[in-house]
């Protein structure tokens, strides 16, 4: 079933997120990326540049299925992605509401290119974690395999609840009209 509010645009069953969720869980400790000076980050995704060839083009092919409804539906002849990753949200972990591509009053915004973002749940056997935008009073339940994607301005102020059991698995993307941004490290270009 797939689900519009406001611009919020929901698809379940978008994927079996099976593999995927797999090999995430598979990943040892020490391949996960650290984050440097960013603690929040820090040893919580994994690039695809660094994944084995078939699961590196497992998430491409999810996110160029993504790309695909983005632009159907935003009216795009073509938009590129500057990311993609599988992250994991442990126990303790939220983020506040904020916007991928615009910050308040006006302050510069690290990322001000990101049209859209896309999160695709991996698992559901996790407590919290939910996705929320508060501009909408809107918080779709989590199902695996679910895709949402939105715009990334601050109409679309959106935060994670806190995870308070489990571990939270999501592949998660950004997308722009400038394809200076884009970024690509499909398997097949890495030989």
């Amino acid at each position: 079933m797939n689900t519009n509010v406001d611009d919020i645009y929901i698809y379940e069953d978008f994927i079996d997120p099976s593999f995927i969720l797999d090999y995430a869980r598979s990943i040892p400790e020490d391949d996960w990326w650290a984050g440097g000076d960013n603690d929040f980050w820090n040893g919580r995704f994994y690039n695809s540049i660094n994944m084995p060839d078939d699961v590196n083009l497992a998430t491409y092919d999810l996110r160029d299925r993504i790309t695909s409804e983005i632009e159907k539906t935003f009216g795009h002849d073509k938009i590129y992605s500057d990311l993609n990753q599988i992250v994991r949200w442990f126990g303790g972990y939220e983020l506040q509401p904020h916007a991928d591509s615009e910050n308040p009053g006006g302050h510069p915004h690290p990322f001000p290119y990101r049209q859209y973002a896309s999160i695709t749940y991996l698992n559901d056997d996790f407590v919290g974690g939910e996705i929320y935008f508060p501009n909408k009073d809107f918080s779709p339940v989590i199902k695996p395999g679910m895709t949402v994607f939105f715009p990334g301005t601050l109409e679309y102020l959106h935060g994670v609840r806190e995870v308070t059991e489990g571990v939270r698995y999501t592949c998660a993307s950004f997308y722009t009209t400038d394809e200076s941004q884009h970024r690509e490290y499909r398997a097949t270009q890495n030989k």
